[in-house]
């Protein structure tokens, strides 16, 4: 056996393997590419340019991957930041959308009370903690022309009064709280009480309209509305519809539970009536 290795067939085997070792490793380097070959040596060399074909294009994709994911990274940076950007510019859009809204409104009722004297919009900032008559804050105060006793309403009708004021904001109590006293009237009936909160009530966002005589002729679904021209509170701005009529507990009247006609539970915006003819500096408390 150690003859053979040292013999001539096998030393012609060695160059024949060089030889085809070279071509392929030449295949390889030219990007897959040979020169065409025909007969026994391309029936030899043709499996061997296949296969070094595949590899060469193979490496050059891998290679194509690495060369192309920065740019793709690059790619996919500049899409994040175009959605960031589109989804700021949506929330400015609803955000503006709102604000006209609320202004629209807010118009309409300087249109509707022309001799009252409005605030700006306020924008409640926060609700007062452990508060069961739903008092909040909004971001305006002293500074802005605003009073402790100030009707706080909205379009759809009366909010409470402010009860606490400083420079830049104010404390503002809902007509849920019994601390105030409302004149107040059937909006189509001569019927006419004080509407107030009560504790039993304001979880739901109730309050009541008290001092109706046993023969009240109001029903559910009437429209009450402040009746003083003179006092806290100006004429002819709503506060809620009856829901029910109950006797009170001593017996002798009755009293309409009321839900308002503003929407405690989820405002957002108020605005504030700063004069209007007829207003007295006076404690609503009873």
């Amino acid at each position: 056996m150690g003859g053979f290795f040292r013999s001539k067939k096998f030393r012609i085997i060695l160059c024949i393997i060089a030889l085809l070792i070279g071509m392929m490793l030449y295949a390889v380097t030219q990007d897959g590419y040979t020169l065409p070959t025909t007969g026994f040596l391309g029936r030899i060399l043709n499996p061997i340019r296949s296969a070094s074909n595949s590899i060469s294009t193979s490496v050059q994709d891998t290679l194509d991957v690495f060369t192309k994911s920065k740019a793709y990274q690059t790619e996919n940076e500049e899409l994040r930041q175009r959605v960031a950007e589109l989804e700021s510019q949506m929330v400015d859009y609803d955000k503006t959308k709102q604000d006209l809204a609320d202004l629209s409104e807010f118009m309409g009722i300087k249109e509707d009370h022309p001799d009252n004297q409005f605030s700006d919009p306020c924008t409640i900032i926060g609700y007062v903690e452990n508060d069961p008559f739903h008092g909040f804050y909004i971001d305006r105060g002293s500074d802005d022309g605003l009073s402790v006793y100030d009707p706080v309403v909205t379009a759809e009708g009366l909010v409470g009064i402010i009860s606490e004021i400083s420079d830049t904001y104010a404390t503002v109590e809902t007509i849920c709280s019994p601390n105030l006293s409302i004149g107040a009237k059937a909006s189509d009936k001569s019927e006419s009480g004080i509407v107030e909160g009560d504790v039993t009530l304001s979880s739901n966002y109730r309050c009541r309209m008290i001092y109706l005589e046993k023969d009240t002729t109001l029903k559910s679904g009437d429209l009450i509305t402040t009746s003083n021209s003179v006092g806290i509170f100006p004429q002819g701005y709503l506060i809620g519809s009856v829901e029910s009529i109950e006797p009170m507990d001593n017996g002798l009247s009755y009293c309409a539970v009321i839900r308002p006609s503003v929407d405690l539970e989820n405002l957002k915006n108020v605005i504030v009536i700063k004069d209007f003819a007829g207003k007295e500096q006076q404690d609503a408390a009873k």
